[in-house]
């Protein structure tokens, strides 16, 4: 209610006003005086009733001036900024005038006028203020300011004048006040709502980019300014002369009538049985064009009247008919693309095969190297224990048990030959089956391999693996990516000649993740070249020969096969490669 005593009411509200006030004022400052005196003239002085019927007929002159001034403003939109200065007179205007009823119920207090006498001046105060619900009620403050003003006094001189009937009656004129101004000002709010759900409909209706049409009994009754432009009429009264047929072709696309189509769609938007459907309308020059139109049912001033939303959809239509022709063409580039995708997907993966077996082969000169390391010391013991038979059986010093001991070395070095053999047949052979595994096995597998070459160029291998969860991956390829790290680990440390070299293998799980590190204390990776280290044939050991496949094919083998990631930071003491697993 904030707003509700300031003046800046809606022009139509102040119109409204306006209009029905000359029956307030008639009422309020002629019958209602004249009753007052002629009941009162014989128990008040007839001075005071002349004065106070004067001073109603210069009020009411004055209020019938300004009245009229306003509603001649409200008329011409030059003049709108005069409503506000003349409303303000008007309200008090209004106010004097209950002021003169309140002056009345004073004298009659100081008079001694007869309980029934008074009672029967109460009523026809009450009758009064009861009628200001329909002349000021559309300016709720002039309501709140007649009523208000008359009704209290009215209360405090039943107070003062003692006794319980005017008691009870100052009671009651209380609860009229409160509930009558209550209920005034929830009149009020239904009628300012409505004037403002007038302009926002006659808003919408008005400036719509959508076409608005009214139909009456198959005749069309209003229209908006779009219906107008798309139909290329200058005025509404033009287009209103117009039968609707004129807005339509002879035939529909389908071949039927227009009219009839329309008449029997008309009646069944009436039986609300349609809402929406696709027309060709047709414009002043003859052109026809596709619409969209929406059909509701409405009443307006007590008619039954179709309400009918016309949208151009010339654009749309246009894009589905290219749609259609278009639909086989795109179905044709579709397939053409999927049979390209398939082919350089293809390729890509040959591709990606290539790398891993040159990536393989560019470890293969290593590992034979590593097979040297590994038999050296078998093929030593087999070939001491022959020479040691030898000498015995030339000694004639041989026996059965020493036979059998030499015999039992020799089988234990072949064997230990023979897995190493399997150990690198299994490294090299292709497996694209994924394997449950774990860190704990990779490793041991690993190590078996490189352990010998690592121990004899004295690098310190640490092992601290915390993680020994089972995984499902492709075990192959992870060992392939571990030994690529672990190598790549030696040769920086062989290359700066580290005094007292590490490697250090780490695993452990954080969540749900599987983490293993390789770090080495070789200094780490030149800060200039840590975001090329992945590389394809990127490499920094170009004087020993390096390939740059490595660590390119351990990424692609980490992120694309297994779903991981890996990734590389200089730690305090030298690189830490790190390798992430999901354990799902």
């Amino acid at each position: 209610m904030q707003n509700l005593f300031f003046i800046q009411y809606h022009v139509k509200l102040i119109k409204s006003m306006a209009k029905s006030l000359i029956v307030g004022i008639i009422t309020s400052s002629i019958i209602v005086p004249l009753l007052c005196a002629f009941i009162l003239y014989d128990f008040l002085p007839h001075n005071f009733i002349y004065i106070w019927l004067f001073l109603h007929s210069f009020i009411l002159t004055i209020r019938i001036y300004i009245n009229t001034k306003l509603l001649s403003f409200l008329e011409d939109v030059y003049f709108e900024k005069y409503i506000q200065t003349y409303l303000i007179w008007s309200l008090v205007t209004i106010f004097f005038t209950a002021i003169l009823y309140g002056l009345l119920i004073y004298l009659i207090y100081i008079s001694n006028v007869p309980d029934p006498t008074i009672l029967l001046i109460t009523i026809l105060i009450l009758a009064m203020t009861a009628g200001s619900s329909f002349t000021l009620i559309h300016v709720f403050i002039s309501f709140v300011l007649f009523v208000c003003i008359t009704v209290i006094p009215l209360i405090i001189f039943a107070l003062f004048h003692g006794g319980d009937t005017f008691f009870i009656l100052a009671i009651i004129l209380f609860i009229y006040l409160f509930l009558y101004t209550f209920l005034g000002y929830r009149r009020y709010v239904i009628l300012r709502n409505g004037v403002f759900l007038e302009d926002t409909f006659k808003s919408i209706y008005d400036k719509s980019s959508n076409g608005i049409i009214l139909i009456e009994n198959g005749r069309i009754k209003d229209c908006n300014e779009a219906i107008l432009n798309m139909f290329q009429y200058d005025t509404k009264e033009e287009l209103l002369a117009c039968k609707i047929s004129n807005f339509m072709p002879k035939l529909q696309e389908d071949g039927t009538s227009s009219l009839r189509k329309m008449l029997k769609i008309h009646k069944l938007a009436l039986d609300n049985k349609i809402n929406s459907f696709e027309w060709m309308h047709k414009r002043k020059s003859g052109e026809v064009f596709w619409t969209e139109v929406v059909l509701t049912k409405i009443y307006l001033d007590g008619k039954v009247i179709i309400h009918e939303t016309v949208r151009e959809i010339g654009d749309r239509k246009r894009l589905e008919i290219a749609k259609e022709s278009a639909n086989k063409e795109i179905e044709v580039l579709n397939q053409r693309l999927i049979e390209k995708i398939e082919k350089e997907v293809s390729i890509s993966q040959e591709k990606d095969r290539r790398l891993l077996q040159q990536s393989r082969m560019a470890q293969m000169g290593e590992m034979i190297s590593m097979i040297a390391h590994q038999w050296r010391q078998p093929l030593a013991a087999i070939s001491s224990t022959s020479a040691s038979l030898e000498l015995k059986a030339s000694l004639n010093k041989l026996n059965n048990d020493i036979v059998q001991e030499k015999a039992q070395d020799i089988s234990f070095f072949a064997q230990h030959l023979s897995k190493t053999i399997d150990d690198f047949r299994n490294f090299f052979k292709p497996n694209k089956i994924e394997m449950e595994t774990s860190y704990d096995k990779l490793i041991v597998s690993v190590i078996n391999i490189i352990g010998v070459s690592i121990g004899n160029k004295d690098i310190k291998l640490i092992q601290d693996l915390k993680c020994h969860d089972s995984f499902i991956s492709y075990p192959n390829e992870l060992k392939q990516v571990i030994l690529n790290l672990i190598k790549n680990a030696e040769d920086a440390l062989l290359e700066k000649q580290i005094k007292t070299p590490y490697i250090k293998i780490s695993t452990y799980k954080e969540k749900d993740k599987l983490i293993l590190e390789v770090n080495d204390n070789a200094g780490g990776i030149p800060e200039e070249i840590v975001k090329n280290i992945f590389d394809l044939y990127f490499s920094t050991k170009t004087q020993k020969d390096g390939t740059g496949l490595g660590l390119y094919m351990s990424k692609m083998i980490i992120e694309e096969h297994c779903g991981g990631k890996l990734s590389v930071i200089n730690a305090e003491d030298g690189a830490l490669f790190r390798v992430v697993l999901n354990k799902a």
